[in-house]
């Protein structure tokens, strides 16, 4: 690893950078920003800042391996999550901006503070320092942790479980430091405090909230303690008004991260999550909202965290929307044979990212050998599809068995198509105005318009229309303001609630509180506590959305800046839906038909993108051992054989753990490779460069490992 240098001067200097962003709006000495002059109120919201971009981050990419999200393509980043054939680059945003973001700055922090007797930010730094080595062992297993953060340009490795411990005694000096009264004179943590607006009892309530969700995570080992949990539980929030948020901004000018070049403001999931054009909610996600364990009941959250697109759109003469209707994402299907498909979508072929807007006659040609290639019923088949996503009068359809003479190509940077006609059968499509289509001769992305972008446009990054509105209108390889999507008001996207620019950050949640509640009294046996919790966590969920949900209404988000209703996406769920769903066979309506699946699939619609899902999802062996039903491996899992054992009975046919990052192999490589020795005989390494085997990442975690 190299050397952690502390950034301090630099993050000062970010302070004086422009935003409305109310928790950037902290003021700087412009004489002369150091290391040692940096305020305990300028440093702390740039570690809480750091440590949420990497949490963010590892919220989208554990997300994937969750099957909740999933890629465009099968090679980028997040794809090789999705399929279970990953690769060491997802590894890296999230260890530099904990480390060089925040860790490094919280020893500088927590010395200014003792002098000045400011114990309340010295409890912060120690509970965020506890979370990022937390969500480091989560992660990757084993870290430097002693001796991370100083001059040892190789520093030692720590065991898991000696992070655990050392990060829960953490807490209980932060606990410590919360409960005290501050020095006279020393400052207030309101001034520096993004997270919970200065209140150390809310603090307090974080960290009872972490030991609980931690404490929880160790089911598998000898030092479970269910009435230990409790115990913190009891101390955690207790209600959505004490849930610990961070709030997020939709800005025009704002500095960037210097770690990835991001905006400053916008919520830091939805950098990773939707702020590019290739992220795509995987079907077993989709199927949680609109078939719960196969109840056929719709969740009233769908539309909500389901992104929708406009589609079957007509125009009138001057190009403007007269009519149109509103697709739901189906959501990837990575498991499963796909609708009309001769195999699941993604084992196929890359799934295309954006989309071509017809505003003249635009003509695709689809040779039939190809069509008959992917699609089960050949041409029939792809009728079928064309039909189920466009109106009749938005394409032509005509089949010509030889000569078809291609059109000038529909993409202005590509050349004149070939003058040779073309001698084998094909399928015409033309595309007429207010199609969206992909414009691409392969018949395999015809469909692929109903898998709906999860972009969420903001004004600083993606041109947005408006602050109040965040949908997308990527097209034509353009985003909202400069595509033709954006200027006629096209929706190609609503967003999703987690993961918008100013969706909050949660932090930690009651509904996650009420969950664990419900899991730990299930697996002792007092299945009408659990019933009760079970019951408080789904209501708080609903809860949590509406009060967010009342604030994009209350700004005026239900309508887009072209005038389109999209209230379906962002106004509150009414509560008659909701009781509905309460009464419904997706929630179990008796204590003794209750079941750990029922309460741990519903903790994972309320968790969101986060990456407490995967620890949860590990837990309980992802489907071996009936908790998470309806999940199976990815089709497209080329890796298989090569990283994995192939015995869904084995923990290592998994994901268990991600490799370490290029900065540790290759600055730090023999210290990571005497690490990984302790496993030599839990699994047989194909490399003699350790860290670098791909069965590294079928090994499970300390906390995880049976």
């Amino acid at each position: 690893m190299k050397k952690i240098f502390s950034i301090s001067l630099f993050l000062v200097m970010l302070l004086g950078l422009s935003s409305c962003a109310q928790w950037l709006d902290v003021n700087t000495d412009p004489d002369s920003p150091s290391n040692k002059s940096a305020t305990v109120e300028n440093r702390l919201p740039w570690i809480q800042y750091y440590y949420m971009y990497g949490w963010g981050t590892a919220n989208t990419r554990t997300s994937a391996i969750t099957q909740m999200v999933t890629n465009t393509s099968r090679t980028s980043a997040l794809g090789y999550q999705a399929n279970w054939n990953p690769a060491q680059g997802i590894a890296t945003t999230v260890y530099q901006n904990f480390f060089l973001g925040a860790a490094c700055n919280v020893p500088d922090l927590i010395e200014k503070a003792e002098k000045e007797g400011a114990y309340h930010y010295i409890g912060a730094a120690l509970t965020i320092k506890a979370m990022g080595f937390i969500m480091m062992v989560d992660l990757y297993g084993e870290m430097p942790y002693t001796d991370a953060v100083g001059s040892n340009y190789a520093p030692f490795y720590d065991n898991g479980d000696t992070i655990y411990h050392g990060c829960l005694d953490d807490l209980d000096k932060a606990i410590e430091n919360f409960s005290k009264a501050q020095e006279p004179g020393a400052t207030g943590l309101a001034a520096g405090d993004t997270w919970c607006g200065g209140d150390p009892q809310a603090w307090i309530r974080l960290c009872y909230g972490l030991k609980a969700r931690w404490l929880n995570n160790l089911k598998k080992t000898k030092e479970f303690n269910p009435d230990e949990v409790l115990a913190a539980l009891e101390k955690g929030p207790t209600s959505n008004s004490q849930n610990i948020t961070m709030r997020h901004y939709n800005v025009a000018t704002a500095g960037t991260c210097f770690t990835v070049g991001d905006a400053y403001g916008p919520n830091t999931t939805w950098d990773s999550f939707a702020w590019g054009t290739g992220q795509r909610l995987n079907r077993y996600y989709v199927n949680l909202l609109t078939n719960f364990k196969g109840t056929g009941v719709e969740d009233p959250r769908a539309d909500k965290l389901i992104p929708s697109s406009m589609y079957k759109v007509s125009l009138n003469a001057d190009g403007s929307i007269r009519s149109y209707e509103w697709l739901r994402d189906c959501g990837v299907d990575n498991q499963h044979q796909d609708e009309f498909m001769k195999q699941d979508r993604v084992t196929l072929g890359n799934l295309n990212s954006w989309y071509s807007f017809a505003d003249v006659d635009k003509e695709c040609y689809y040779l039939v050998e190809d069509i008959e290639k992917y699609y089960t019923d050949g041409v029939a088949g792809m009728k079928t599809a064309l039909a189920k996503y466009y109106a009749p009068e938005q394409y032509t359809l005509t089949e010509v068995a030889s000569g078809y003479q291609p059109k000038k190509n529909f993409n202005p940077s590509d050349p004149d198509a070939s003058k040779k006609p073309v001698e084998k059968p094909v399928v015409v499509v033309t595309y007429h105005p207010g199609a969206m289509f992909v414009g691409d001769n392969n018949p395999l992305y015809v469909e692929d318009i109903k898998y709906v972008n999860v972009n969420a446009a903001a004004l600083f990054e993606t041109l947005g229309l408006a602050e109040n509105d965040e949908n997308c209108y990527y097209s034509n390889g353009s985003y909202s303001s400069k595509s033709p999507a954006g200027k006629i008001g096209f929706v190609q996207g609503t967003g999703t609630f987690y993961a918008r620019p100013t969706s909050h950050s949660y932090i930690l949640t009651y509904p996650e509180m009420c969950f664990i509640k419900a899991e730990i009294l299930f697996n002792k046996g007092d299945k009408n506590g659990a019933y009760t919790a079970y019951t408080n966590g789904i209501k708080a969920h609903f809860e949590l959305m509406n009060q967010k949900l009342a604030e994009w209404q209350g700004a005026g988000y239900c309508t887009t800046a072209k005038g389109f209703d999209v209230s379906f996406a962002y106004a509150p769920i009414p509560q008659g839906e909701i009781d509905a769903y309460m009464r419904s066979a997706a929630v179990k309506q008796s204590a003794g038909d209750l079941t750990l699946s029922d309460i741990m699939m519903q903790k994972y619609i309320a968790m969101g993108p986060d990456m407490q899902k995967w620890n949860d999802v590990r837990k309980y062996n992802y489907w071996r051992d009936g908790v998470y039903t309806e999940m199976s491996a990815p089709l497209y899992r080329t890796a298989n054989a090569v990283g994995f054992d192939a015995n869904p009975s084995k923990q290592t046919y998994y994901p268990r753990r991600w490799m370490h990052s290029t900065h540790e192999t290759n600055y730090n490589s023999t210290n990571v490779n005497e690490i990984y020795k302790q496993y030599e005989n839990y699994v047989q390494f194909s490399t003699d460069v350790i860290a670098l085997a791909p069965q590294v990442w079928s090994i499970p975690v300390w906390w995880d490992m049976e």
